[in-house]
């Protein structure tokens, strides 16, 4: 009788164990499909924190600055006493004329010197008292010219420094690590003595008017005047401006910008002028805010005074006034500006997650006038119906984007009846969702 075949030694473990993982391959692919049904059957809650947002109703334009300026005759090689923006009085000196570049540079050294004599002088005026305000006005400073170096804002950085190494100064004299800077002050008077012994009596130049002193060469001017400009209609301003309007401040040390108003002469869509119009068809009445992209970032409060729709080119002019300088204004003519006409600051609600009840409370699939607009939010393990304001008058519709502008909740219930708070978590999808459902 022959023997039967026997497996070689351990064979059958190994088929015992490849066997095991192929059902258990098996089982966990069958609880990975069935999982994915479930999620498409029943998917799971998802959420949304409320977060503030501010939206903005803009008029994009291109248009020219109008001042109130006179010239400042000058040429050659010049040097500045007067900062852009800095208002000066009439016969007040705001450059001078040297006949050498090292006059220029002594000027320099000159103005240096003297600022540290100032700075130090300053910095002895403090009490033991004013210990931590010091503190927080050094990090403030300092916090001040990270912020200006981030925004590319240079000339605030140096305002920035000086206030940090005034703060530092003062610090030092109250912890007793330094007890005057009055060797400092005679050591930096006498070589400002000397600077100015070499630097002589250059030729000033000065203020021919009271007003706002610009550099020739942060500047420009119009090659028209204010009154030409204002004349123009709406395709002769758009030629006007097509033309390169703006021209250098040649054989001049700068202007001088008088008065505090000035106007924006501009151009828009003929669809955005609206914007501009209040609903009996003249200005708004209401302020705005102005703003130039790239230039000048802060909005200035301002009023419309003129809007000219013109059907025929789909165009608008408009005039706006506003009452604010600065330096960074008094620097454009031609310029692209936005108009803030409208801002609403909110929660940002999403779309999605918004729902309609009807009176007995059940939700509706579709919006209906009379129904209540809300969002299901997170309350620990349950989900809550909160209102938001219908839209009205009082609560015209906002969007952004995929979201929705509304009220954060407030105990003046005559404003608002949104139930949404800051940092809720509202749940945008969900299935069968009702007031009081355990998540």
């Amino acid at each position: 009788m022959m023997d039967r075949p026997r497996s070689a030694p351990g064979a059958s473990s190994a088929l015992g164990k490849l066997a095991g993982f192929v059902i258990a391959v098996v089982v966990l692919a069958g609880i990975y499909v069935g999982y994915q049904a479930l999620q498409v059957l029943f998917p799971p809650n998802t959420y949304e924190t409320a977060l503030l947002a501010t939206v903005a109703d803009t008029v994009d334009a291109d248009g020219v600055l109008l001042f109130d300026e006179v010239y400042v005759p000058g040429g050659g090689t010049l040097g500045y006493l007067a900062a852009d923006g800095e208002r000066v009085s009439a016969g007040a000196a705001v450059a001078e004329n040297y006949s050498s570049p090292e006059q220029a540079g002594l000027r320099q050294q000159l103005t240096s010197l003297n600022d540290q004599i100032e700075l130090l002088q300053r910095s002895q005026n403090t009490t033991a008292t004013q210990l931590d305000s010091l503190k927080k006005e050094r990090a403030s400073a300092l916090y001040d010219m990270m912020d200006a170096l981030d925004g590319s804002a240079y000339d605030e950085t140096a305002q920035g420094e000086e206030n940090y190494i005034l703060a530092q100064n003062k610090l030092w004299v109250i912890t007793g690590e330094v007890s005057d800077f009055s060797a400092q002050i005679a050591s930096l008077t006498e070589q400002s003595a000397q600077v100015q012994a070499q630097l002589g009596e250059p030729t000033q130049i000065t203020a021919p008017q009271t007003g706002y002193f610009i550099r020739s060469s942060a500047s420009g001017r119009l090659n028209a005047g204010a009154d030409d400009i204002l004349a123009l209609n709406t395709t002769d301003l758009q030629a006007y401006l097509n033309s390169d309007p703006e021209l250098p401040l040649d054989g001049c040390a700068g202007k001088i910008v008088s008065g505090f108003a000035w106007r924006y002469v501009g151009l828009c869509s003929a669809k955005e002028g609206e914007k501009l119009l209040g609903d009996n068809g003249k200005p708004l009445t209401r302020s705005v805010k102005i703003k130039f992209p790239g230039q000048m970032e802060t909005p200035l409060k301002a009023s419309v005074s003129e809007v000219a729709i013109d059907e025929a080119t789909g165009l608008a002019r408009f005039v706006i006034t506003c009452e604010i300088i600065n330096g960074d204004v008094l620097r454009l003519n031609r310029a692209g500006a936005q108009i803030i006409v409208d801002e609403t600051t909110g929660l940002r609600v999403p779309i999605d997650a918004i729902h309609y009840l009807k009176e007995d409370g059940t939700e509706s699939e579709t919006q209906g006038e009379n129904y209540i607009p809300g969002v299901y939010v997170k309350y620990g393990n349950l989900a809550r119906f909160c209102k938001i304001d219908p839209v009205d008058n009082d609560h015209p519709l906002v969007t952004d984007g995929e979201y929705r502008i509304v009220m954060p909740s407030s105990s003046d219930k005559t404003k608002t009846v949104s139930e949404v708070r800051l940092y809720d978590e509202i749940i945008v999808s969900g299935q069968n969702l009702y007031d009081g459902k355990l998540l």
